[in-house]
């Protein structure tokens, strides 16, 4: 075709590639919010930066491609595809598909996070290409650590992709649509997944076990994270930037949820109206923190330590008051009321 752009719109979540890759193409089904509501209460952190590791590793217990039922997804290997990479790209993009890509090294996407600076087998997803200039439209984080759609070179991701093949590391291209399957909000499984969220604390994920902790324990678990940085045993160089997006975006998605389920079952809007409080805080926090990335400063760790604690307990107040709800709903479906 000469050229294909297929259209971005922003992801539910964006913190790490591999929610990008499958949030974009989700977003061509108009009930995919849907499905976030139901799978991503839940979040994470695990507990190794406790025992020297530098990052608290932050997730979901959904959000990736393999776990949507309603993305048609077909693929193949980076060790077959790589003397033939550009035609199957293109073939992909021409048939409407975008296209997601593990296995390809940073250090030579022209654009890209790391892009001469660090050899980081990475992924992404092409959304787009040109013949005429040669270049390939990818949404990625760029040189800026700014998720965004931009151009690189073809040659520069064939490179990108040979390279770790001829060490034997591969990946795969992997063809993404939207299927119309529709989403339907499962008050249930809210009920139960907030349930859960709820429930965590410290006595449930003691200090000395180095895996994850699941619920609301992570707002402690991110103020030992921030001790960490503050007293040096994570090194200043090492802080992980994301941290405070993947907390900024659980909280827009805890507020369309209310909202929907609001919607759904007829109830006013008070209880979504004070829960955007809790996301001015997330994003306030999320504001101080990208300050301490380019400046090291422990006031500035301290007033998110005091932010997060707000927002813990506002949570556990507000979303306390949205599962007792929920669970009227839910009882009342099961007895036919």
């Amino acid at each position: 075709m000469g050229k294909v752009l297929l259209p971005y719109v922003e992801p539910m979540y964006s913190t790490y590639h591999w929610m990008a890759c499958a949030g974009i193409p989700a977003k061509q089904n108009e009930t995919s919010d849907n499905w976030y509501y139901n799978n991503t209460v839940e979040w994470r952190c695990t507990r190794k930066f406790l025992q020297g590791f530098t990052t608290p590793e932050m997730g979901l217990s959904a959000g990736g491609l393999w776990n949507m039922p309603f993305l048609d997804k077909s693929g193949i290997s980076t060790r077959f595809a790589r003397r033939c990479a550009v035609d199957i790209i293109r073939t992909m993009l021409d048939d409407g598909f975008y296209v997601a890509f593990s296995g390809v090294d940073d250090y030579y996407i022209e654009g890209k996070s790391w892009y001469k600076e660090q050899h980081f087998n990475h992924d992404g997803l092409i959304v787009g290409y040109d013949d005429i200039n040669k270049t390939f439209s990818i949404a990625a984080y760029d040189q800026r650590w700014i998720f965004t759609v931009f151009e690189t070179p073809q040659a520069c991701f064939v490179e990108a992709m040979t390279v770790l093949c001829d060490k034997g590391s591969y990946g795969g291209l992997h063809a993404v649509k939207a299927k119309d399957d529709i989403q339907e909000l499962d008050l249930n499984m809210i009920h139960n997944h907030l349930k859960n969220y709820l429930s965590s604390g410290i006595e449930n994920y003691p200090l000395n076990n180095p895996d994850a902790a699941w619920g609301i324990v992570v707002y402690d678990y991110i103020c030992m994270y921030l001790d960490k940085l503050a007293d040096g045993s994570i090194p200043y160089e090492r802080r992980d930037r994301r941290v405070f997006r993947l907390i900024w975006e659980h909280k827009k998605c805890m507020l369309g949820r209310i909202r929907a389920v609001e919607k759904q079952c007829g109830w006013d809007n008070a209880l979504s109206s004070a829960y955007e409080e809790v996301v001015k805080l997330s994003d306030k926090a999320r504001f101080i923190y990208s300050k301490f990335v380019i400046k090291y400063s422990n006031t500035n760790l301290e007033k998110i330590q005091v932010l997060l604690m707000q927002m813990k307990n506002l949570e556990l107040d507000l979303l306390n008051i949205f599962l007792l709800k929920l669970e009227g709903e839910v009882n009342a479906k099961r007895s036919g009321g």
